[in-house]
């Protein structure tokens, strides 16, 4: 580098370093409060996790079975009560029987999605992602609580145009409340106009890792938080911490492959 490039490297760099350092202090500061309060050193020190889960939405159980996965959240299995097994093994996800009725897309879905909001109080700070304050954010009619705006790299993992509003609950720094959008299968754009909300209601601790073991699902709006009636409620109990065996992330007998819907365009629709 000559001299003047090194001089013009410099100086941006000192005019742009403070809010950047900024930026990345309470991002730090932020995911550090939530890990701790949750137990992240514990959590990290074990393998993978298995729970019952039992997910009701529309007043429907759409989901009972067990849930297994790895602590960094990269490989999932679920096995559901009917005798349904899905896996995802970090790059493909896996329907078995075959010719099970699971809508395409579905398994994937599941798979990637609930293990998330389990682990989410340890993947704060994963690389790609980065969270701006969004100071005070309204809970509900009554609550408002320090949130910050979770958002994510191109290319990190399935959707990286998803964004979350982390709630932090200051009397516990336990993670209180996400509200989120959905890109899995529609826009970013089409995405923001439904966004959702899961609220953390039961925890439990497990060998020092405070896991939730209750969370309801609503709607969102920025300015109010929650709004409407409740969509939908997870329930997860007999959580344990193993070493799971060669093949529980592995393709199962007699599957097939659940492929993603393909990503649609992010671009808002023109007038």
């Amino acid at each position: 580098m000559n001299g003047v490039l090194k001089f013009i490297f410099i100086v941006v760099l000192a005019i742009g370093s403070p809010a950047l350092a900024q930026d990345a202090a309470f991002h730090q500061r932020f995911a550090d409060q939530i890990g701790s309060a949750h137990g992240a050193d514990a959590y990290r020190s074990h393998t993978a996790l298995r729970a019952d889960v039992t997910v009701t939405f529309g007043g429907k159980v759409i989901l009972s079975g067990v849930i297994i996965f790895d602590t960094p959240v990269g490989q999932s299995r679920i096995e559901t009560a009917d005798g349904v097994v899905m896996v995802f093994d970090g790059k493909d996800a896996y329907v078995s029987p075959a010719d099970a009725p699971v809508p395409p897309g579905m398994a994937r879905f599941q798979l990637l999605t609930w293990p998330y909001f389990v682990a989410a109080p340890f993947k704060l700070a994963d690389p790609g992602t980065h969270i701006d304050d969004a100071g005070d954010k309204p809970l509900d009619a009554g609550r408002a609580l320090p949130a910050g705006k979770l958002s994510f790299a191109p290319g990190t993992g399935d959707s990286p145009e998803d964004w979350y509003i982390v709630y932090r609950d200051p009397d516990t720094d336990r993670l209180a409340a996400m509200a989120y959008i959905v890109t899995y299968s529609k826009s970013a754009h089409d995405a923001e106009k439904e966004p959702h909300m899961a609220i953390y209601e039961a925890f439990e601790d497990i060998d020092g890792v405070i896991l939730p073991t209750r969370f309801s699902l609503w709607n969102w709006e920025s300015g109010t938080g929650k709004v409407g009636e409740v969509l939908g409620r997870v329930e997860l109990s007999n959580y344990q911490f193993i070493e799971p065996d060669e093949s529980t992330f592995t393709k199962p007998d007699h599957a097939r492959i659940d492929t993603p819907p393909s990503p649609p365009s992010s671009q808002p629709p023109a007038n």
